[in-house]
């Protein structure tokens, strides 16, 4: 191994693996979010200029990245290396940062790697830093490597979509967006994007606006985490508006909630025009008592919801507010509208087969817009709950449209990598690795389709709370992780 002497890291000091954290520091430096990949994917370019490895990039802003076989090498066959650049982008409600333009606040606390009030981009940032450390150091026994960096992944794939594989010569892929140590994933749902738009139109009121905020979900990834059970905003908040508008009259102004379709909303914000004369103590009591009742249904899973009510005085200026049937079509279609899980394996009861995340309200001049992901690793069924979405918005008066669209990744019958993988594993961790198939997206199946023969296994060190602020990464787990892909580069 090259000289880590050398290596100086601020935020995680002489923690190993010292150059794969190294990079990962540098990634950190620089804001990723999904659709802001630009300068990171130019970074990687000039690292390849720097060190003259051979490399490409794509319009979308895809690097490929390739590395001749270390001398010695026990294999001539390439081996794709895979992860994606982009991060989701998540704070809390007191963080300051603007994390399209400010790079996020690394920390480590112990074994853990965390970033201040924000996601932390362990997914898949530490994909990127094992592949950049793969390229960077020249002591390494590998054969051929074939580094794919891909973006957009956190928005339906659409980097693994656009990725031209012609110059890709390897026909195993080793997948580095995995957040289980010793889970090797083999296969994953698909997913599609319902886009829905219901038109409105506004008009001038007078009266109170009440503004109601839900917040301190725990929300999480809408693959990983919609079995467990926890609440929606967006979906609470149509419980709290609906039983509003059964005790008073009400005018929708707007609402908000959720940032990314793969991430449960953790906070939803409405505001509603009442009439001026209303009771607001009886008002608030109405809103008290059904998230009262929220909280305890939500006590085991989101023991943090609050909620927030606050008026504001608009008896005299008026303001542009949705019509009372405009209103009424919001709300119901928030409690009328599927969510969550919908159905468990029929064999692994504790896999998620198919599903579907409300992840993004908001509101404009002119429309509501409601964003869904829909997960399932059976395609029929994945087509009937869209078909579903679309059946209940078109009743509602609104339009859908499909985008990010991509297939299941099905296990193979069988896997010659996965076997070799899976007895360097044994025979260095003492156990054998948990073979599975996920409810999250991966890139492989797009890949794989795209190549047509590619035997595909996903690995990755331990992470919790992805696609939130308590996004963590196990630095330990990072450097067993990093061990095994460099026993097994050695003997693949």
């Amino acid at each position: 191994m090259m000289d880590d002497s050398l290596i100086r890291n601020e935020v995680c000091g002489d923690a190993q693996p010292k150059l794969v954290l190294h990079f990962f520091e540098e990634i950190c430096k620089i804001p990723h979010g999904s659709f802001h990949v630009q300068e990171l994917s130019d970074w990687l370019v000039s690292f390849a200029k720097d060190r003259k490895l051979a490399y490409t990039q794509d319009k979308a802003g895809n690097v490929i990245i390739w590395k001749d076989a270390a001398e010695g090498a026990s294999s001539d066959r390439p081996v794709i290396l895979q992860g994606h650049i982009d991060m989701v982008l998540e704070k809390s409600d007191d963080c300051p940062l603007d994390l399209l333009k400010q790079h996020i606040q690394l920390k480590k606390e112990g074994d853990i790697l965390y970033a201040e009030g924000t996601t932390l981009g362990g997914d898949d940032g530490i994909a990127v830093a094992m592949m950049l450390a793969l390229l960077e150091d020249d002591t390494i026994a590998h054969p051929p490597l074939e580094c794919v960096f891909t973006v957009n992944e956190e928005v339906g794939l659409l980097g693994a979509e656009a990725l031209d594989v012609s110059e890709l010569k390897g026909r195993r892929m080793i997948n580095l967006d995995s957040e289980d140590e010793g889970i090797f994933t083999v296969g994953c749902a698909g997913g599609a994007e319902e886009h829905c738009t219901f038109p409105i139109v506004r008009k001038e009121h007078c009266g109170m606006i009440m503004q109601i905020e839900i917040s301190g979900l725990l929300g999480g990834h809408s693959g990983g985490c919609i079995h467990m059970g926890r609440a929606n905003a967006d979906i609470l908040m149509g419980r709290v508006l609906y039983k509003l508008a059964g005790k008073i009259s009400v005018r929708l102004l707007s609402i908000e909630g959720g940032s990314k379709d793969n991430a449960i909303p953790r906070n939803c914000c409405a505001k509603i025009l009442v009439d001026s004369d209303v009771d607001q103590k009886a008002a608030l009591r109405v809103v008290e008592k059904q998230m009262d009742q929220i909280s305890e249904e939500y006590r085991l899973t989101d023991g943090g919801i609050t909620f927030r009510v606050s008026w504001e005085d608009a008896t005299e200026l008026p303001v542009k507010v949705l019509g009372k049937a405009d209103t009424k079509k919001i709300i119901d279609f928030l409690m009328l509208t599927p969510n969550g899980l919908i159905e468990r394996d029929p064999v692994d009861r504790d896999l998620p087969q198919t599903s579907l995340n409300l992840g993004i309200l908001n509101s404009s001049e002119d429309k509501i817009t409601a964003v869904y992901l829909v997960r399932s690793s059976v395609n029929s069924q994945k087509k009937y709950l869209q078909k579903k979405v679309e059946t209940l918005v078109e009743l509602l008066g609104g339009t859908t449209e499909v985008k990010g669209a991509y297939p299941a990744w099905e296990r193979a019958a069988s896997s010659p990598l996965c076997d070799e993988l899976s007895a360097i594993y044994e025979r260095l961790a003492g156990k054998k690795p948990v073979i599975s198939v996920i409810h999250g997206g991966l890139e492989c199946g797009l890949i794989a389709a795209a190549i047509g023969e590619l035997d595909c296994v996903s690995i990755g060190p331990d992470m919790e709370g992805i696609h939130t602020p308590d996004e963590k990464l196990s630095i330990a787990s990072t450097e067993r992780t990093w061990n095994f892909l460099l026993e097994a580069l050695k003997e693949i």
